[in-house]
């Protein structure tokens, strides 16, 4: 398997579908290429029943993927990440097992980049499924290959694929690598490698911030919007 090929080229989907922030939305670069994902229960029975037969997870049929939208939505990300790979790996025919594991690691690395994992300081597995929005088995698979490249960076430095991934997240205005992008759900600014909705002007002023009351998102967008008339 040509893991530097399979990395460069989740790189140039980066690049390609304008990605600066993780998690990623899979669906916008499925149409992003000019293919169309459709889940199995949009399909009539026939069909359906086809790609139930050939695959539980996703199926690709010329510019159609097909995905079970019955699995969870980690799970839903990673078998179009997959079929994606196979796409653009130039995978025909009956995939051999050395495909199926290159369209692995294409959806892995493209879903969770060891670097920006690096760089979201997650200490664990459940830190990665947590921040990229993967499942638990995939974020342990990302987890312990990112330790892998870790000990072969400190020993190494980086190489070249590390250097543009590098330069393609490093945001000169914050002058760090950037691997989450949000808006404040209270004034619209962006928020920087963060878990919170909230900016921290927004939180020091906020009142449900102050009594550290659970607030909800979407609610707080609402506020803004009709209440108070921003964004």
């Amino acid at each position: 398997m040509d893991y530097a090929t399979i990395k460069h080229m989740t790189l140039k989907v980066f690049d390609f579908c304008n990605i600066k922030s993780f998690p990623i939305n899979c669906f916008t670069i499925i149409k992003k290429y000019g293919l169309e994902a459709r889940s199995y229960s949009s399909l009539d029975d026939e069909l359906r029943n086809y790609c139930l037969l050939y695959s539980d997870d996703a199926f690709k049929y010329k510019n159609l993927i097909c995905y079970n939208d019955l699995k969870q939505s980690g799970r839903i990300k990673f078998s179009l990440m997959h079929e994606l790979a196979h796409i653009l790996l130039g995978h025909q025919g009956d995939h051999t097992t050395t495909q199926e594991q290159e369209a692995n690691f294409f959806a892995s690395n493209i879903l969770a980049p060891r670097m920006a994992i690096h760089y979201a300081r997650c200490k664990n597995s459940n830190d990665v499924a947590k921040i990229f929005e993967i499942t638990n088995e995939a974020a342990q698979y990302a987890f312990e290959d990112y330790r892998r490249w870790y000990r072969w960076v400190k020993y190494h430095k980086m190489n070249s694929f590390d250097k543009a991934m590098y330069s393609y997240f490093y945001n000169e205005e914050q002058g760090k690598f950037i691997y989450s992008i949000k808006q404040c759900a209270y004034c619209g600014d962006d928020i920087y490698n963060s878990l919170d909705y909230i900016c921290r002007k927004c939180n020091v002023s906020n009142h449900y911030c102050i009594y550290n009351t659970p607030y909800d998102t979407d609610l707080l967008i609402a506020e803004n919007q009709w209440l108070y008339g921003g964004l």
